[in-house]
């Protein structure tokens, strides 16, 4: 159908028909005057749909593609409110196989704008609309998509049709998409910082009720359903939009723990994934984005092929200069301090497992799928996953899962398939309140199938590897009961000692720092170093070592199960209070002297004063006898226990507590400390200032030398004397970001190479060769080496060492091997007589 008539001048129209992109323009610039052909071509579109349903088989008109896209864009441009629902209405009737929409004009929706949901996705569509074409259908799609763009379909209404078809229609370019839309629409709702709250509750309790549908329909190893398609597609949707920070909440964390607990593989396994790989999926995303700004800036067209003039090189010099600010930025970004590293940079990232609401009952679930499914029902590598995010969710969390840890051992075996994710995962699932009775059987295991001669190096490297981490993070195992301490009869001792003998199983694995393989000798002696640390009397006295003997001297054992100590105070506040006396102290005996010294070198002159001066004399007097009563005043910070050992003479307090701190008993230095920190305030400076004398105390427990120097300086009144009052060396060599619980298998692997430098060390290395090449930050002048560089062409072409490396030209090559060959002998060389 035509229309009647089009303007072809200013106010006369012609009987000419149009084609449809020129009744496009003539609509959106004057909508009221081509109403009727607007009408004309609805009703010519809704007789072709009807006729389309009698036949969906057929090889539809080309006419009819393009006619949709007209009525979506001039209805939705130019006609917007009853017109535009009309046609979207029509087309999505068209795409489900209704009928409605010729005859009713909310096709088969309701006439409000309301935005609910059904609470159940049909995964069922008529035989007219999955017989459809799928030029028809690709229209029909993108004319809702544009019409949505346009603002004249809410959002909501497409959102349940679109899961319809990508759930039920199998047409892969459909579903992509689909997809694509429903998350450029979702971020187009969010952006700019401006968020519908509303909207996107809505949108997540849709997704939320399907993929609740998919897990309590479908069954272990059973085939995927319509809905088991569309649950896969919401959770990888939101997943998409929490990586783009998005929807980075609970309510998504809780669509994808739904997600997690669904007997379909492909949607659990794709919510594990999510689970275990966002931090570094994230990290990666945020990198990337800084090396394409850092290349955005660090491009400078420097006009090779363009003719020099001074407006270009004005400007190349400006870039270069650009650039040269931006690579120092990014420089000192790289190596500047950060407050929050490790694991706390992590945290940042906004990391989904430590937002579960339930982690024990999702925890539980999954163990239990594990326990209970056989060798057909899941794939290996979704096990694995399984077990993964059980071991993260309870290190993570410090879940008390027990019958976890005989599971893992099942599977601890030498030839077992990815056996060292195994032993990473054991060591995810250790934390500080699993009883040491579950991980003696861990470990014994470890022991009996890796850490054997029988095993190659790699296995007994990882399997020692392995024990140290899992000691590392439940250092009880350690901690033996002591015998005075066992409230058993003797047969339960003897039981218990035969069944872990930790000395011996300490020392067992020392001997392996002396093992000819390289790789089983380091990890041999990171074991031996752990031991110094944490328990250094379980070792002999020869592989102690300086640091082991002085934390062994100091007592250094670890906490047993369930044991702790308890904090009296701010660590640090006692040593804090000494550190200040022993500084008002120095201060003190500084100024005495230099007033004993004022006065021997008034008392050998004269003075004389006149009656004009009296005044002046007693108002000095009286300011030096204020001078005397403050210096008599004790400091603010005394010695807060029992009163008789406190004496009257408090003003030399702070010399003896300089001194007299390393002789207070524990119980002593705990009062203070709790004193010290109940009666101040303490400011950024001095909680530092608390850690480097903490650091300090310790490396003093462990460096017996360090010991005898420290004791040497309090004998002497010199305890704090190394100390300044500058805080800035404080600083950490920890710049790689730690995802908090997970344990990667390259942790805990044979290491016998050297380990390739982080992104900062290699920077720096590049700076210090800058500085030692370019700034010459090095004394005296130049080296002959840079002076040989330096040194011009011509004066170095025929010298010694390009002959020498030239080599011999070809005559004189030739004569010299003449001579060799004629035998002639040089008649000044003295030969032997014969």
């Amino acid at each position: 159908m035509s229309t009647k008539g089009a303007t072809t001048g200013a106010g006369s129209r012609s009987t000419l028909p149009l084609k449809l992109s020129q009744l496009q323009n003539f609509c959106k610039r004057d909508p009221d005057g081509y109403k009727e052909d607007y009408d004309a071509q609805s009703r010519r579109l809704v007789s072709l749909v009807g006729i389309l349903l009698l036949s969906p088989n057929a090889d539809p008109s080309p006419s009819l593609v393009e006619l949709i896209q007209f009525m979506a864009a001039v209805s939705s441009s130019s006609y917007k409110g009853e017109d535009s629902d009309r046609v979207a209405d029509l087309l999505m009737d068209l795409l489900v196989g209704s009928s409605n929409g010729a005859n009713n004009s909310n096709g088969g929706f309701s006439s409000s704008p309301s935005n609910n949901l059904t609470p159940i996705l049909n995964s069922t569509l008529p035989v007219a609309a999955l017989q459809l074409h799928r030029d028809i259908r690709k229209a029909c799609v993108s004319a809702l998509i544009l019409m949505r763009n346009k603002g004249a379909v809410p959002p909501l209404r497409l959102l349940q049709l679109f899961f319809q078809l990508m759930a039920v229609v199998p047409d892969k370019n459909l579903r992509e998409s689909l997809y694509h839309h429903i998350v450029n629409d979702i971020r187009n709702i969010n952006k700019n910082g401006k968020r519908d709250e509303k909207l996107n509750r809505t949108i997540q309790s849709f997704f939320h009720r399907i993929v609740s549908a998919s897990a309590n329909e479908s069954t272990p190893g059973g085939e995927d359903s319509p809905t088991d398609y569309a649950a896969k597609r919401a959770v990888q949707m939101t997943c998409d939009l929490y990586r783009r920070n998005v929807w980075n909440d609970e309510r998504s964390v809780h669509i994808l723990a739904t997600a997690a607990s669904s007997p379909n593989a492909s949607v659990l396994s794709r919510a594990l994934r999510f689970f275990l790989n966002i931090e570094e999926a994230m990290s990666l995303d945020k990198k990337a984005s800084e090396d394409q700004k850092w290349e955005r800036n660090s491009t400078v067209n420097l006009h090779l092929h363009s003719k020099k003039t001074k407006a270009r090189k004005r400007e190349v010099e400006k870039q270069v200069k650009n650039r040269q600010k931006k690579q120092n930025e990014r420089e000192s970004h790289i190596l500047a301090y950060r407050e929050d590293r490790g694991v706390e940079t992590s945290k940042k990232l906004f990391p989904a497992i430590e937002l579960l609401n339930d982690p024990q009952g999702l925890a539980e679930t999954l163990l239990k799928r594990v326990k209970s499914s056989g060798s057909n029902t899941y794939k290996f590598e979704v096990k694995m996953l399984m077990l993964n995010m059980v071991t993260r969710v309870v290190g993570n969390h410090e879940l008390m899962l027990l019958p976890l840890y005989p599971l893992l051992q099942r599977y601890m075996g030498g030839h077992q398939r990815d056996v060292t994710a195994i032993l990473a995962y054991s060591v995810q699932s250790c934390h500080s309140y699993v009883p040491p009775e579950e991980i003696y059987g861990i470990l014994k295991t470890i022991a009996h199938n890796f850490i054997t001669e029988r095993c190659s190096g790699e296995q007994m490297a990882v399997g020692i590897n392995a024990v140290r981490a899992i000691c590392a993070r439940v250092p009880s195992v350690l901690s033996g009961e002591d015998e005075e301490e066992c409230t058993g009869e003797g047969d339960d001792k003897v039981a218990a000692s035969a069944t872990w003998d930790v000395e011996a199983f300490v020392r067992d694995l020392a001997g392996y720092a002396k093992h000819n393989d390289r790789s089983v000798s380091i990890a041999g002696r990171g074991w031996v170093n752990f031991i110094r640390e944490v328990y250094p009397s379980l070792l002999q006295g020869k592989d102690r070592g300086l640091v082991g003997a002085g934390l062994h001297r100091a007592g250094e054992k670890p906490l047993k199960y369930g044991e702790v100590r308890a904090a009296a105070g701010v660590e640090g506040a006692d040593l804090l209070a000494a550190y200040e006396a022993s500084k008002k102290a120095v201060k003190k005996n500084a100024n005495e002297s230099e007033e004993d010294g004022s006065e021997g070198d008034e008392s050998g002159e004269w003075v004389e004063v006149t009656n004009g001066d009296e005044s002046e004399i007693e108002i000095d007097d009286d300011d030096e006898e204020e001078d005397e009563a403050s210096d008599e005043d004790a400091p603010d910070l005394v010695l807060l226990g029992d009163k008789e050992t406190i004496n009257g003479d408090e003003g030399n307090y702070s010399k003896e507590m300089a001194k007299d701190l390393s002789k207070l008993s524990p119980k002593e230095r705990a009062k203070l400390q709790q004193e010290v920190s109940s009666t101040r305030i303490f400011t950024t400076a001095e909680f530092a200032k608390m850690q480097k004398l903490v650091e300090r105390q310790q490396q003093a427990r462990r460096d017996p030398r360090m010991a005898a120097k420290l004791k040497r300086a309090i004998a002497k009144g010199e305890e704090f004397a190394d100390l300044s009052d500058d805080d800035s060396d404080i600083d950490s060599d920890d710049d790689d970001i730690h995802i908090s619980g997970a344990v990667n298998p390259t942790d805990i692997m044979a290491d016998a190479k050297r380990k390739r430098m982080s992104k900062a060390e290699k920077l720096q290395k590049v700076l210090e060769g800058r500085e030692k090449w370019e700034a010459k930050g090095r004394a005296g002048g130049s080296t002959n080496v840079e002076k040989k560089r330096k040194k011009n062409f011509a004066m170095s072409k025929f010298s010694f060492a390009t002959r020498q490396k030239m080599g011999e030209k070809g005559t004189a090559k030739q004569g010299r091997k003449k001579k060799m060959i004629e035998g002639g002998r040089d008649s000044k060389k003295r030969r032997r007589k014969v």
